[in-house]
């Protein structure tokens, strides 16, 4: 669940010992606000670190689909863009006529 809490709220010591202990040991999520305005988060380190490793294997994915366009590119560079698309459109056709038999 996710709380919200003002700002004001964490200028009393007691409060703010509370609600990192119930980050830290709940795994509760405070969105912290300032005239009604979201301006921070608090959430459990293992969180940050579980978005943190999921945005670098998102920028993995990104990188590995970049340079296979680019060797793609490369490999079909003495073809002009409307070769390729033949070759692209014969071979989808191949894979559906190859799934109608099966």
């Amino acid at each position: 669940m996710i709380h919200e809490l003002d700002i004001k709220e964490l200028a009393n010591l007691a409060t703010l010992r509370d609600v990192l202990r119930r980050v830290s040991q709940n795994g509760e999520q405070y969105i912290i606000k300032e005239n009604d305005r979201a301006d921070a988060v608090l959430i459990p380190l293992r969180d940050l670190e579980d978005l943190k490793r999921r945005q670098e294997i998102k920028q993995r994915a990104w990188d590995d689909l970049l340079a296979n366009m680019r060797e793609v590119h490369a490999l079909n560079a003495e073809f002009s863009a409307e070769e390729v698309e033949a070759d692209v459109d014969a071979a989808i056709q191949e894979v559906r006529r190859a799934r109608k038999r099966q």
